[in-house]
């Protein structure tokens, strides 16, 4: 029957046994599966070839004359850089307190002699992966916290700088791009997909012309509101100037008909519940940003614009 199973160029693993045999079966049954191999004849070098190699896995046999494979396994696990590779034990013995040394010394397998080579390679498999899968955490979380540590820097340059609108409590327009740069270079990083709209309070210039200034600011803090409603709290709104506003949305997984519609839905409630003499109405401009293209925000931000114009024209038009 074939053993053949899929493996990655990329993994290597280390053998450690005194018995030249068993080191070249070993060596060739891997090699035949694509592993890239590394043999230590016996104990005394094994930790010197596991420095020098960094294996993806150790092989380990347990009974050796210079020195057991149980020491060794503490040797291997004492060192920082090789503490989390996996080992497997290899040993002629099949005894129950033999095993539960291995565990408890960090080995992460036991096999006993003799053995089927698909169990070996299934179990190596297993381990492989399950390496993969740690490394894998360990570099999300990594990237998890710079993450974390340059939004916490973005918040205490804005809180530094006090880029916020007096009037509405938004950020104002430094306060926007200091944080959405920082927000757009990490979806980039992580291909996280993030979207820009644009909105612009219409007819705010009738309104401050016919019921004064203190209405139209009024209109303006509602507007506000009901945009930080209308989003999450990870996303960016802030008022850019004037009657204009604009919101960064991360991890944008919502279709963008969807985010338009929810935002509608709070205006129209608005005004259904408060019967001014005026309707609060947005022209709006929702960009969806394609992170694999290395354009500014300053770039999205412009195609935003011009979708709202072409909503404010279509109002207007109909």
């Amino acid at each position: 029957m074939s053993t053949s199973l899929e493996s990655s160029a990329a993994n290597n693993i280390l053998i450690v046994d005194d018995n030249p045999d068993h080191l070249r079966q070993l060596s060739n049954l891997l090699e035949t599966q694509g592993y890239l191999v590394h043999k230590s004849l016996g104990s005394k070098f094994a930790l010197q070839e596991a420095h020098h190699h960094h294996p993806d896995l150790i092989l380990l046999a347990l009974n050796m004359p210079d020195l057991r494979g149980y020491e060794v396994c503490q040797q291997l696990k004492a060192s920082q850089t090789i503490v989390h590779t996996p080992i497997i034990f290899i040993s002629d013995l099949n005894c129950l307190a033999d095993k539960i040394r291995a565990f408890e010394l960090g080995g992460q397998d036991y096999i006993t002699k003799p053995f089927k080579n698909l169990e070996l390679l299934m179990r190596i498999k297993s381990h492989l992966l399950i390496q993969c899968q740690r490394q894998q955490l360990m570099q999300q979380n990594q990237r998890l916290k710079q993450e974390i540590q340059e939004r916490l820097k973005a918040e205490a340059e804005v809180r530094q700088l006090s880029l916020t609108d007096d009037l509405t409590g938004l950020y104002n327009r430094r306060g926007f791009f200091v944080l959405a740069e920082q927000q757009l270079k990490i979806a980039r990083r992580t291909l996280t997909p993030c979207c820009l709209l644009f909105a612009d309070l219409d007819g705010l210039k009738q309104i401050n012309d016919f019921w004064g200034h203190k209405t139209g600011d009024r209109l303006l803090m509602t507007a506000a509101q009901i945009l930080k409603h209308s989003f999450r709290e990870a996303d960016i709104v802030a008022r850019l100037g004037g009657d204009e506003f604009v919101v960064f949305i991360c991890n944008c997984s919502e279709q963008t008909e969807q985010l338009q519609q929810r935002l509608q839905i709070n205006i129209d409630q608005f005004n259904q519940s408060y019967h001014f003499s005026y309707q609060l109405s947005m022209s709006v401009g929702l960009q969806l940003c394609n992170i694999e293209q290395e354009y500014s925000l300053e770039y999205w931000l412009a195609q935003a614009d011009k979708l709202m114009y072409a909503h404010k024209r279509k109002k207007y038009s109909a």
